[in-house]
């Protein structure tokens, strides 16, 4: 008997993903457990793995579409055993398997059978079809359209919810990062391990946050929620989109601990291996664009949290010290917040106390 290949549900909010890639084609033997595909969520990317054991009968869905979960995408069954149908198409055995190794949907080929079923003929006919189309947007070398992806579309979705929802206002400021470029240094040496700039400066967030809980505060009816843990969430640019994993209950970790988590996290971000849990809880975000050379910027919230810190470059600036003229280096520093939860004097406190613990670094 034929078993299924479904696209999975993740989670509660998952309605949808995109095959990426198939890792196998009809024909293959695979194993229970085997991987069979690349999945794209709205969160992550996932490997798909077979339930069943046999030979892949069918594919039914091609690369770069997007399918509703719990939908059939495969089968899995014996060496010549029949396919089940495919929905209201119907169409023959070699035309089903035909279909499956050439990627084409049953539903964009015209039947010719006698009983209005498809048959082998006219998946050829539709694969020449698709091939000389190809062939004249090439020679004609048309506007390349790219679709988002899942991701993207998802992230594009709540940003805008956000903006229109939320009253966000952004305060700048500038902190001198001198000394603690130069405590980083030290601070690498003495444990052993790499610390960067990024580092200390969650360290610092997560110290700020302390003193102004606020900060780490959601909003519910007419009500606040201060947050029992620090769930520090970090952006990370990836090629499928943005994504922000999230660094749990911050304000028990060690700088070495705090370094460790952030750079695994952002490592399997970008290869697309983070885990729901991993990517999900986050009570304040840190997006830094300081290595692109930005100088300011307006963070977008991800709700429901209260705030998100924009980090910008560090530049060099001449400053003048009595007589004497020194070279600092100076770190721009974007704070958005909602203005519903924390009023304007309050985040002017929390970038204060931020800015004072990167000024003056504990080493």
């Amino acid at each position: 008997m034929a078993n299924s290949i479904i696209m999975p549900k993740t989670g509660m909010a998952m309605e949808e993903g995109v095959i990426l890639e198939w890792r196998v084609t009809v024909g293959d033997t695979v194993k229970r457990g085997d991987i069979v595909a690349l999945i794209e969520t709205d969160k992550s990317t996932m490997e798909l793995e077979s339930d069943y054991t046999g030979e892949i009968l069918a594919i039914l869905s091609q690369a770069g579409e997007t399918i509703p979960v719990t939908k059939l995408i495969a089968w899995v069954g014996q060496h010549g055993e029949a396919v089940p149908a495919e929905g209201k198409f119907k169409a023959t055995p070699a035309a089903r398997k035909l279909a499956g190794d050439k990627g084409i949907v049953l539903s964009a080929v015209s039947p010719s059978g006698k009983s209005g079923e498809i048959r082998r003929g006219d998946v050829e006919r539709a694969a020449a079809g698709t091939l000389a189309a190809l062939a004249a947007a090439v020679a004609s070398r048309p506007d390349t359209r790219l679709p988002l992806t899942n991701i993207q579309r998802i992230t594009g979705k709540r940003m805008l919810e956000s903006r229109l929802t939320i009253p966000d206002v952004t305060q700048n400021t500038r902190a001198d990062v001198t000394t603690m470029l130069s405590a980083r240094k030290k601070l690498s040496e003495k444990l052993g391990i790499k610390i960067t700039v990024n580092d200390l400066l969650l360290a610092a967030v997560v110290k700020a946050l302390k003193a102004h809980p606020r900060l780490n505060s959601v909003l519910d009816g007419n009500e606040l929620i201060y947050k029992g843990s620090i769930n520090l969430g970090i952006a990370v640019a990836t090629e499928r989109g943005l994504l922000v994993p999230v660094i749990h209950n911050a304000q028990e970790l060690s700088l070495r601990q705090i370094s460790a988590q952030a750079a695994d996290l952002a490592g399997r971000a970008r290869e697309g291996h983070l885990t729901s849990d991993e990517m999900s809880g986050g009570t304040f975000t840190v997006s830094n664009v300081g290595m692109y050379g930005i100088t300011a910027f307006t963070p977008i919230i991800n709700p429901p949290e209260a705030a998100i810190l924009g980090v910008c470059s560090v530049e060099d600036e001449l400053k003048l010290e009595g007589e004497k003229v020194l070279s600092r280096k100076i770190m721009g520093l974007s704070l958005t917040f909602d203005h519903r939860i924390v009023d304007g004097a309050a985040a002017a406190a929390f970038i204060k106390t931020l800015r004072e613990l990167l000024e003056s670094p504990v080493p």
